[in-house]
């Protein structure tokens, strides 16, 4: 059964890491949200997901686990049915002679144990995993995307009246299988004789099936059925929003953008899921320093915050996780966004709307005449807002918003030639954090290797690297170094990867670098101050990835591409 509040108190308590006063502040804000307060206390940062997950596992006196360190067959998962799974929170991960280990959030459920070993006709295990763990990982359910397009297709070809519903079938199983194997977009390309659908996971676009081609002008239709479009436009583009609904009743907000094209119409649909908005600063992959440093920057009462980076690379990500540190009652948070791409409680989100006027820089005057305390600008992308964003972090409001340069340090010259004067520059911009997002190596097939021919080549062309990798490891040659790769599973649609994570460089506006700034010094001059001062690359951090195991070389090699 579900814990409830007193034994989490228990459990909590006991271990010392919250106070009791902490505790009654997180069960009210849970309740005021009405999350369950065993979800709600790793969003609030108060305690990671595992170590809590671990401190209620040793209250069963159950076996902890994290289900992406599981190795689970497909044969094992298929013991119960999906429905059956979703329904009670239960992921079947092994099967022996001894019976069969299931995780779940409630190890004291005797009555569901007792009905399973009726089904099964073995003896049942429980081991505990938290009900979110448990929540993200109920894609392994998800069947072969192509076996549920053949049949679609096959019921197609049969006609009667199953067939004239096969399309609104098939733009739900696009969609679906996309949000279950957590892909953020999909591409619906039209060719001369198919259409491709394409998924983009991890930051990477996949082939994912060809369909005919006459399937496509329907799919299209339904699209702009589901976005309210206009359907019988087809010679310009048209973008919309739809709220997708699965079977399981979880839902995907999807930004949808049609485009005409020499062979037919093309979609493309942004899946802004409800998992994304789950994360924390911690779970984003920054270094212990580099955390503490921008939590440090977030918490003070002025000042201007940046996130550099080029498109994809996370930065609203970021500034949202910062927002959910800072969302507290007393405090009165503001953004203005293009477009707003999750909705968050307490927060006032305005929508930027070229068409009315609504501009980044007029909106931003309007917002600083709200009584904010903090201000979220979605992209500072010219002088005029510039100019706002930097007169708002001058008048006691904390201003958070992302600028395009490839690096900390280019924010500096890049708000210079946005004709912003440098001594309001120095004195307003507190911290600049640079970032992109790597894949993590997939925990299901990860193995480790020595030194390869080819990656010692790499290293002859590329010597910052082979320099940072001895330091970072502490070995001096490349042959005593352990490099990691995934070998490719079903888990990873045999990519090797598994989900991303970031790789920051944090630059703290110190005096020393202020005074810089003002004297007008290019880039390379601020980013080697500021690497003196303890400010380490992104290149340097992906690295110290490599050497743990949670990405590989080539990866960083991409992304960063130094």
């Amino acid at each position: 059964m579900p814990l409830t509040p007193s034994q989490l108190k228990i459990i909590l308590l006991g271990s010392d890491l919250v106070s009791d006063a902490q505790f009654k502040t997180a069960q009210a804000a849970a309740s005021e949200k009405q999350v369950p307060l065993v979800e709600f206390l790793p969003q609030s940062g108060l305690i990671s997901d595992e170590h809590l997950g671990q401190l209620i596992a040793n209250y069963f006196h159950s076996r902890f686990v994290r289900l992406e360190r599981e190795r689970i067959a497909s044969d094992v998962l298929n013991i119960v049915p999906e429905s059956f799974a979703r329904a009670k929170g239960l992921i079947p991960i092994s099967r022996g002679e001894a019976g069969v280990s299931m995780a779940t959030a409630s190890p004291d459920d005797v009555v569901l144990k007792s009905l399973l070993e009726k089904y099964l006709r073995a003896q049942v295990t429980f081991v505990y995993a938290t009900p979110s763990d448990l929540h993200n990982h109920m894609f392994l359910f998800r069947k072969d995307p192509k076996t549920e397009f053949e049949r679609i297709l096959e019921i197609r070809k049969k006609g009667g009246a199953k067939a004239s519903s096969s399309i609104v079938e098939l733009v739900k199983i696009i969609i679906d299988n996309a949000y279950q194997g957590g892909s953020s977009d999909i591409h619906v390309e039209p060719e001369d004789e198919y259409t491709m659908i394409r998924y983009r996971t991890d930051g990477i676009l996949h082939d994912v099936v060809k369909l005919p081609i006459s399937v496509h002008e329907g799919v299209i239709t339904r699209l702009k059925v589901l976005s309210r479009l206009a359907t019988d436009e087809h010679r310009t583009s048209q973008d919309g929003k739809l709220t997708f609904v699965n079977d399981y009743g979880e839902e995907v907000e999807i930004r949808l953008s049609i485009v005409p094209t020499t062979h037919n119409e093309k979609a493309v649909m942004r899946l802004l899921s409800d998992k994304s908005r789950r994360y924390n600063l911690e779970d984003l992959g920054f270094s212990p320093e580099d955390l503490k440093n921008f939590h440090e920057a977030i918490e003070r009462p002025w000042g201007m915050i940046l996130v550099t980076g080029p498109t994809g690379s996370g930065k609203t990500t970021t500034l949202y996780s910062a927002l959910k540190v800072l969302n507290k009652r007393e405090v009165n948070i503001t953004t203005i966004e293009d477009p707003v791409e999750y909705d968050i409680e307490g927060v006032n989100q305005i929508q930027v709307n070229e068409k009315t006027g609504l501009t980044f820089a007029k909106g931003l005057r309007s917002v600083v005449r709200q009584d904010p305390d903090v201000v979220m600008v979605g992209e500072i992308r010219d002088k005029e807002t510039a100019g706002v964003a930097v007169n708002a972090a001058m008048t006691g409001h904390l201003v958070l918003s992302t600028l395009h340069t490839n690096d900390a340090a280019t924010a500096f010259p890049r708000l210079s030639d946005m004709e912003i004067e440098d001594f309001l520059i120095a004195s307003t911009v507190n911290v600049i954090v640079a970032q992109r997002l790597v894949r993590k190596i997939c925990t299901k097939c990860i193995h480790s290797y020595v030194f390869t021919d080819v990656e010692k080549k790499l290293m002859e062309q590329n010597p910052t690297v082979g320099k940072y990798l001895k330091e970072i490891s502490g070995k001096d040659e490349f042959e005593k170094i352990r490099l990691f790769k995934g070998k490719g599973c079903q888990v990873c649609h045999d990519s090797g990867y598994s989900g991303r994570s970031g790789v920051y460089e944090v630059l703290m506006v110190s005096d020393a670098i202020r005074a810089v700034v003002m004297e007008r010094k290019n880039a390379d001059v601020i980013r080697t101050l500021a690497m003196s001062e303890g400010m380490t690359t992104m290149l340097h951090d992906g690295l110290r990835k490599v050497v743990a195991g949670e990405t590989t070389l080539e990866e960083i090699l991409r992304v960063t591409r130094e």
